[in-house]
This record gives structure tokens, sequence and C-alpha cells, in this order.
């Protein structure tokens, strides 16, 4: 009887993680970053995007727009990811804080569910950037997610 309901309850798992990946490969702004997932498990995401000169603010560092769509798409996958298949998600409130330049060859979204209830999600969100092989973070906040649930027929 335990063995079954484990068993289950991966097939559930392997269900949200998937629908998190399919929704992902739907996302144009992902494919103009050239984002991807590197990270992917219940309540906690991590995009990567390689950084393009395209990215840059006027001083040549990484404009805070292209962190702030990392952070938002990792708190909102890292919600999806709890949810069961058929669910949505959508940002209701975001703040993050720049707290160094973001400057390397790679950048990383990181989100993680911190508190998961009916209807709302709130995540904690923080950007890092690689340089010379070493991740710094550059930027951390949070963010609230609305949770749309399938509704049962």
């Amino acid at each position: 009887m335990k063995r079954a309901r484990k068993s289950a309850g991966l097939s559930s798992n392997n269900l949200r993680l998937s629908q998190v990946r399919e929704s992902f490969q739907k996302q144009g702004v992902m494919k103009l970053l050239g984002g991807r997932i590197a990270k992917l498990g219940h309540g906690i995401v991590e995009i990567t995007a390689r950084n393009s000169p395209a990215f840059s603010q006027q001083d040549g560092f990484v404009h805070a727009g292209i962190m702030a769509t990392l952070a938002d798409n990792a708190a909102g996958y890292a919600t999806l990811s709890t949810l069961p298949p058929g669910s949505r998600v959508l940002a209701v409130e975001f703040k993050l804080n720049f707290t160094r330049p973001a400057v390397g060859d790679m950048l990383r979204g990181r989100g993680r569910v911190r508190r998961l209830g009916r209807t709302l999600s709130v995540c904690e969100v923080e950007v890092e950037a690689r340089q010379k092989g070493k991740w710094t973070s550059c930027a951390w906040g949070s963010e609230t997610v609305y949770c749309i649930r399938e509704k049962a027929t």
C-alpha cells in the first residue's frame, strides 16, 4: 500500500515538472534571451542565459529588464512546479533589489517558493552573473504569484 502511494506521488511530480518544461518552450521571451532551465525541482527553478552585448544598458552592464525577466520567469516556474497539471501562473507583485552591476558571460535567475497558498505563492528570487567562472549575486527580491488551478469538470 505504501509503495503504491509513493509511485503515484512520483508520477504526479513528473507531470508537474513536465508542465513546466512544456510551458517554458512556449515562451517567446525565453527564446529571445536564449534562456534554458538549468535546474528544476519541486518549488525551485534556475534559468540560465548566455550574456550578450544586446542585453547591455548604456554603461555596458546587463540591463535591469533582462535580470527582472529571468527572476520573474524563475518565480513563476518555481510556483508552477508545485501545482497540479493544467494549472497556470501569473505575477501579481514583484520587487527586485539590484545589489551590484551584472557583468560576465552567463546569467542565472533563481526562483524558490517560500509560501504556497491556495491562490497565491510567495517566492524568493535572485539573479547572478558568472565572471571568470565565479557566480556573483547581482539582484535579490520577492514575487507574489497568482495560482490559476484547472477547475475540475
